[in-house]
């Protein structure tokens, strides 16, 4: 078929994601740029995240506020991807979804946020329901209104 399973090896680099500091060595960090790793961390949902990018990175994504344009097949795994982030998930976070198409069956299979039970229902709608019930953290709203230029 057009789309099979990597049967290789597979690297892929994200370097430029990391903060600037990550690898100074331990005799040149300061009280002003610490390291990543030589901060203390607390259990957190977010524990793996914390600790690659940083506390304060974790708190601006929940801090952040983003707008998802049609909750079908890709905005299903954007909000999927900001629920398990932690994005919209703090007092002042928020993430806002529209969507004017209700579900279908033909939707089921590559729009994995809904179930059979969910047909006619909202998509907006019903993908705000289930990414709460994924992070109950997350501040989201639903819209059913077009977004015209």
């Amino acid at each position: 078929g057009k789309f099979m399973p990597i049967r290789q090896f597979f690297y892929f680099d994200a370097i430029e994601c990391l903060p600037e500091n990550v690898f100074l060595p331990s005799n040149e960090v300061t009280t002003e740029s610490p390291t990543v790793v030589n901060l203390p961390m607390k259990p957190s949902r977010y524990l793996s995240q914390e600790i690659i990018f940083g506390q304060d990175f974790q708190e601006k994504l929940g801090k952040s506020k983003y707008f998802v344009v049609g909750s079908g097949a890709i905005g299903c795994e954007m909000l999927k991807n900001f629920a398990m982030m932690g994005i919209g998930c703090s007092e002042e976070g928020y993430v806002y979804v529209t969507d004017m198409d209700s579900i279908e069956k033909s939707n089921l299979n590559r729009q994995f946020l809904f179930r059979s039970w969910d047909i006619g229902k909202m998509k907006s709608t019903v993908a705000a329901e289930a990414v709460k019930a994924m992070n109950s953290r997350m501040n989201i709203r639903a819209y059913v209104d077009g977004v015209l230029p």
